[in-house]
């Protein structure tokens, strides 16, 4: 049974242009008014104009983003020539230069992530574009990410048994990006919401022995794209993309073995959000089919949840989550996790990200409900980073799960 099903691309990417102050009109007048009219006229217009002189020159002080990794994002200028292409299936310029940050070690929570009490450190300044990269750069140096780089037993293509990376490895961070910054890309994503089309996947068909596309049930999505429109439309969701794929993956890469790096010039992502009239994803895996130069090259699911920072409050904590115990549903289901054969649930959280492997995690999501109106709506974006060309490997497909999990009516891409 082919599931190989290769998804659409893009290519997208942004320029840096600096918004720093150059015009004349606030230096001109200064340097003339001494010349032409009396001292005490001048000086009296002069401490006038300092106000002026002043704004001129802290603006020219803000600090502007410098590129991060192959990455650029774009600040709009009538001088500037709109960008062609972003971060999508293709790269970006390869001469920026990654900036260095240090950021405090946090208290780490069982099952990993950053745990205790709701991060607002370092959220004081975030009013530019290279602050809040910034920002999401020392959060994701704090994630304790060892749990994906979990070992444990698995059958080979032989049917021999071989310690390899746990497929079904689970990283839960909650907390991650802060109040101030996850209620900022709420806010844009819901900006976004006229423009979010119904979401699509694909299952496969018994009967015509061939993988048909489905419209998600009460699902709207859409992908976010650079490009000047891109990036004044959402400037924070840019951002947190090409932050995420950069800073993540070069992470991730210093603690797995070859064969699971991952690019840091490619992704895709997906903005969705449940409805709430009882949407819900069937039973899949995102990546059914692909090599690391060929076909569907997601290797890493970084699924972030755009919900108001207090959402889910009184429930326990992960990995104690019970769908049956809370009315809104949407849970993330995770199968044969911990052990073959049971589920683990994991409540959309708002501020909480989760990480799994995009070719081998059997998932879905429970039906979801807004009893309280559109703040209840389930927001989730996704970003999917894709396997190192060079060294990376698509995990192939395990007929025994697909017939464990999917049976006549298996399901393909998520």
């Amino acid at each position: 049974m082919n599931m190989n099903h290769e998804i659409e691309r893009t290519s997208h990417s942004f320029t840096m242009i600096p918004a720093v102050c150059t015009d004349d009109r606030f230096r001109r007048p200064l340097l003339s008014l001494r010349r032409s009219i009396q001292p005490q006229i001048a000086m009296r217009i002069f401490r006038a104009s300092i106000p002026m002189l002043f704004a001129c020159t802290i603006a020219a002080l803000i600090p502007i983003p410098r590129a991060v990794a192959s990455h650029a994002f774009l600040l709009p200028s009538a001088s500037s020539t709109p960008p062609t292409a972003f971060a999508g299936f293709g790269s970006a310029s390869s001469s920026a230069k990654k900036s260095k940050t240090k950021g405090k070690k946090k208290k780490i929570a069982k099952g990993g992530g950053v745990g205790g009490k709701k991060n607002n450190a370092n959220v004081n300044n975030l009013f530019t574009p290279e602050s809040r990269m910034d920002h999401i750069k020392r959060r994701i140096a704090s994630v304790d990410a060892s749990p994906i780089a979990k070992l444990a037993l698995s059958k080979s293509a032989s049917g021999a048994l071989e310690l390899g990376i746990d497929r079904n490895a689970i990283v839960v961070v909650d907390n991650f990006l802060g109040e101030e910054m996850i209620t900022s890309m709420r806010a844009e994503a819901e900006s976004l919401l006229p423009t979010l089309v119904p979401s699509q996947s694909t299952r496969w068909d018994e009967e015509t022995q061939s993988i048909v596309p489905y419209e998600k049930k009460g699902v709207l999505s859409t992908q976010i794209e650079g490009g000047t429109e891109g990036y004044d439309k959402s400037p924070r969701l840019v951002e947190y993309i090409v932050t995420l794929t950069s800073h993540l993956s070069h992470k991730l890469n210093s603690i797995l073995p070859e064969s699971y790096h991952l690019a840091g010039d490619e992704q895709t992502n997906k903005l969705a959000v449940c409805l709430g009239d009882g949407s819900y994803y069937d039973k899949h895996i995102d990546n059914l089919g692909g090599t690391a130069s060929v076909g569907d090259r997601r290797k890493l699911t970084a699924l972030l949840y755009v919900q108001p920072p207090n959402s889910h409050e009184g429930q326990p904590p992960y990995p104690n989550e019970s769908v049956e115990d809370d009315p809104r549903g949407g849970y993330f289901r995770a199968y044969d996790v911990p052990e073959d054969g049971e589920v683990t649930c994991i409540a959309p959280r708002g501020d909480r990200l989760i990480m799994f492997w995009s070719d081998s995690l059997v998932h879905d999501v429970s039906p979801s409900y807004a009893p309280n109106g559109d703040a209840d709506r389930r927001w989730a974006l996704t970003v999917w980073m894709t396997a190192d060309r060079t060294s990376g490997t698509i995990r192939p497909s395990d007929a025994e799960v697909e017939e464990n999990h999917f049976g006549s009516n298996a399901v393909g891409k998520g």
